[in-house]
């Protein structure tokens, strides 16, 4: 393991020390080689079963990383699959960089019906280690996914307030779930799907 490190290592420095050249063209011409390579026509997707790997451009050097990172996740726009509320892989993706925390996203969000999972993606909403569902593009927007809209905007406007923790938060939110719940079981997401495109943010 440690060779391997050492060989990517040498193959990085080696990258930024022979390629003098690219370094002298205008940073114009720079940006428009970067959004030649960079730039994808549609949403790049990232589900459980197939992750995104970082492009190989953003792994030359340095310099393409620092000049091209920006290019890449904010010019692009990157797409989850969400079920039953499971943020776990895009929390974890925006939690593993700000570039990727502050990014273009949205998300298809199908069988909404687990609160404990929804209530850890409000968590992480609150602790702005990710987005939250803001709007919808497409899909059948029913009651349960409007219900999960509301939520996300009043954990933002708690957050705003500036005088509650998130133990003060969450009882807010336990009890604004018990009240869904009590005009329909369904608002309980213990049954029934809504299926949508969300933007996240």
């Amino acid at each position: 393991m440690q060779l391997m490190e050492m060989g990517v290592k040498k193959r990085s420095e080696c990258a930024e020390h022979t390629s003098p050249l690219f370094r002298l063209l205008p940073a114009e011409l720079r940006n428009q080689i970067y959004r030649y390579a960079l730039l994808e026509p549609e949403h790049i997707k990232i589900t459980k079963h197939s992750r995104v790997l970082q492009p190989g451009i953003l792994q030359t050097s340095k310099l393409c990383r620092k000049e091209a990172g920006d290019i890449y996740y904010q010019e692009n726009v990157f797409a989850f699959g969400i079920s039953h509320f499971d943020a776990a892989l895009y929390i974890g993706w925006c939690k593993s960089s700000p570039q990727r925390r502050w990014c273009k996203t949205n998300a298809f969000v199908s069988r909404s019906q687990n609160w404990a999972n929804l209530l850890i993606w409000l968590k992480a909403y609150w602790n702005k280690e990710c987005g939250g569902i803001v709007g919808s593009e497409e899909g059948k927007f029913n009651a349960d996914a409007k219900a999960a809209t509301h939520l996300f905007s009043m954990t933002k406007k708690m957050r705003e307030h500036g005088q509650l923790t998130w133990e003060d938060a969450q009882g807010l939110l336990e009890d604004a779930h018990n009240a869904l719940a009590e005009i329909k079981p369904r608002w309980a997401w213990r049954s029934g799907s809504a299926d949508m495109v969300a933007n996240l943010a």
